[in-house]
């Protein structure tokens, strides 16, 4: 079985960085992207690895993760997605977009983005 990839959608590579590599040592497979146009190409380019989960900061240049999500979400299920950032007026919107709920906080808690993405591809496997 290949292990799981995920996708983190950040601008501040100081904030991504840290974190990808974090979760490729605990064994994912980890795309990183500075924008959500980035992100979609690595969906649409047929080149990446199929994206388990999918982590993304609402504060992403251009249409940000909201709209990311929402992108994600029209192709169709398999890929879990997981809001970062958000502020708490965007709370609900963030619940009607993933699968648990509001938004993880910035800066990362690494071990909370962890658990989380553990969680939602155990509930997929479930599924």
């Amino acid at each position: 079985m290949s292990r799981p990839c995920v996708l983190i959608v950040d601008g501040d590579i100081l904030v991504r960085h840290p974190l990808a590599e974090y979760l490729r040592a605990c064994g994912y497979r980890v795309l990183e992207a500075a924008s959500t146009a980035e992100a979609r190409l690595l969906f649409e380019d047929g080149r990446a690895p199929a994206v388990d989960v999918v982590l993304a900061d609402v504060g992403t240049p251009e249409d940000g993760g909201f709209a990311l999500a929402a992108w994600i979400r029209a192709r169709g299920p398999g890929t879990q997605v997981v809001l970062a950032g958000s502020p708490d007026a965007a709370a609900d919107k963030a619940r009607d977009i993933c699968d648990e709920g509001p938004a993880l906080a910035k800066p990362y808690d690494h071990r909370l983005v962890l658990d989380r993405i553990k969680r939602l591809l155990a509930a997929r496997d479930r599924s």
